[in-house]
């Protein structure tokens, strides 16, 4: 089998050329060390009377970035970092049980890819990859070898194989550079944090910067090749504050942009941190809901993640991992919706795409355009949900028995799993209302309940800012399906007044909530975003594209984090 991998990339890159603006990467260092290794491991890497791999993949990943971050007007960190790895993925047996999708032991679930020289030096990085292999194939043996033993103990019907095929595709695209200029930012952060100054009322506060430039570099034993970079840039700021009852209320901005496009900055960038700041004091000073039943309008940010958290969230993993010990197993979840194609998940006025071609829309590059997903495999624009019924889901070559093929969703965790992802998820109503009809509709709503107001929602909490905050342990393990409200107000249904109001958690929100929705606003807005997933702690790229939400009915109840009140006074108000 010698140069057969080689060979047959050779042909793939002749024949599909259209995809390839970068040749002079195909003889690169990097490339010929990944080629060279891989047709050897395919070839020679065996242990007697013990099965030969039958895929393997590499892909070699540099990271550049700059993290700049103050906290109150002060900078505290600036820093600027470079990093290669190299992930492996390699399968013994046969495409209908070989040694993935099952977890072992716990570092299974924490398999991190390897650090790898940073030169473009084709002698050491073959070395790295070539014992990293060989660790990686006794690791495979040994997995096989526990899977088996595990259906033995535990007989299953279930014929449904490991691996699907795939056509091999090949793109190769300009390597990125990083050309974000650090002292810039500086001055943007530390004049974002210098703005929180005048708010009394706010407690602590952090403003944080990173910047980016992700190539990555694929190969495997089909014979597909990519060569794939981004440029993501993620500006965060977030302030907390206290009410008169100890209740802990924590606001933020994100901002996630893509390439050439930076974050908000100068006046921008100042004018919106101040409307945040005074948003927050004035719902740490409104009074408290103990309880409320019925209508509620997501809007601004909120709208986003309440598709984000009950819908994308839901849709993977697709099918849970086989797990040796149970309190391993009880670990791993799966999305909500993942078994539900076919079947309604949303009223019938609602469309529901993903489409990673997009590179931009309404103005702004979209976080989750790519051509060629991190299996390898030529992403596919999809039609999730169509007159609100859930017609596919994103998948990676794991297959299920209703999506035996990948669709080109796969997205590859820091731990080295694959996982299907959305990329650039599109939310359309068929009859999209303004917001003014948006709120008397709510307030129509209210009135049916015998409600005297109604809810509209800007912000949901985001546990991992707030519990930066928290004096008490926060245990992020245990989160409901949808945040606690962080900006909201009431409506009143007689005359449409709207004052902030605080102190309620949603009530046991489940995917069933999608169903009461019956309303969508004309206000579209794009949100570039990292997605998180069902698998704890782990995030990706992506844009989620929807307008303002009025669903019909939502109960909350009275939370939220309370903590004793500060003893003096912020010196910040001291010295005005």
């Amino acid at each position: 089998m010698k140069a057969t991998i080689k060979l047959l990339l050779i042909n793939l890159i002749i024949l599909t050329t259209a995809n390839i603006s970068s040749g002079a990467e195909i003889d690169s260092p990097v490339f010929r060390a990944m080629i060279d290794e891989l047709d050897r491991s395919m070839s020679r890497l065996a242990i007697e009377d013990m099965p030969k791999p039958y895929f393997v993949s590499y892909r070699i990943q540099d990271n550049e970035s700059i993290s700049i971050s103050a906290r109150y007007g002060a900078l505290i960190q600036s820093q600027r970092e470079v990093h290669r790895f190299l992930y492996i993925e390699l399968r013994v047996g046969d495409p209908s049980q070989d040694n993935s999708n099952f977890i072992g032991t716990w570092r299974d679930m924490y398999n991190m890819p390897k650090g790898l020289v940073e030169e473009d030096e084709y002698n050491s990085l073959r070395h790295q990859i070539w014992l990293n292999t060989d660790k990686a194939y006794k690791n495979a043996l040994e997995n096989l070898a526990r899977k088996k033993s595990y259906f033995q103990a535990h007989p299953t019907t279930t014929e449904v194989p490991d691996f699907s095929t795939a056509e091999s595709f090949v793109h190769l695209s300009e390597p990125i550079i990083l050309e974000t200029d650090a002292k810039t930012w500086e001055t943007e952060v530390r004049q974002a944090a210098e703005a929180l100054d005048e708010f009394s009322s706010l407690q602590d506060w952090n403003v944080s910067y990173n910047a980016m430039a992700i190539n990555k570099r694929y190969i495997n034993s089909e014979g597909s090749q990519h060569l794939k970079g981004a440029v993501y840039h993620a500006l965060t700021i977030s302030a907390t504050a206290q009410a008169e009852d100890g209740q802990r209320l924590t606001g933020y901005l994100q901002y996630l942009s893509r390439d050439d496009e930076e974050p908000p900055q100068n006046d921008e960038l100042i004018g919106e941190i101040k409307r945040m700041a005074a948003d927050l004091e004035a719902v740490a000073a409104a009074p408290k809901l103990d309880e409320y039943a019925g209508p509620v309008l997501f809007s601004d940010y909120a709208s986003m993640q309440l598709i984000s958290q009950l819908f994308v969230r839901q849709l993977s993993p697709v099918r849970k991992p086989l797990a040796s010990d149970e309190w391993i197993s009880q670990e791993l979840k799966t999305g909500k919706l993942a078994g539900r194609v076919n079947r309604r998940v949303l009223p019938g006025f609602v469309t529901i795409t993903d489409e990673p071609d997009r590179k931009s829309y309404l103005g702004h590059k979209l976080a989750g355009y790519q051509v060629v997903d991190d299996e390898g495999v030529k992403c596919r624009n999809l039609t999730l949900v169509e007159e609100g019924r859930l017609i596919t889901v994103p998948i990676g070559r794991l297959p299920v028995k209703k999506i035996p093929i990948s669709n080109g969703h796969a997205r590859t965790l820091y731990n080295q799993w694959n996982v299907p992802g959305i990329t650039n998820l599109f939310v359309k109503p068929d009859k999209p209302k303004t917001m003014k009809k948006l709120v008397k509709e709510l307030r129509s709503l209210c009135r049916d309940f015998g409600n005297e107001y109604g809810l509209l929602v800007k912000l949901l909490e985001n546990p991992e800012l707030s519990s930066e905050y928290m004096w008490t342990d926060m245990d992020l393990d245990e989160q409901p399906m949808l945040t606690a409200p962080v900006i909201m107000y009431r409506v009143y249904a007689d005359d449409g007044r709207m004052e902030p109001v605080r102190g309620l958690v949603f009530d046991e929100a489940t995917i069933r909530n999608l169903r009461d929705i019956v309303a969508m606003g004309n206000d579209e807005q794009v949100y570039n975003l990292r997605q998180p997933i069902a698998l704890k702690q782990f995030k990706y790229p992506a844009a989620i594209i929807t307008p303002s939400i009025l669903t019909e009915e939502m109960e909350l109840k009275g939370g939220g984090v309370r903590e004793p009140l500060p003893l003096s006074v912020n010196p910040f108000t001291l010295e005005r």
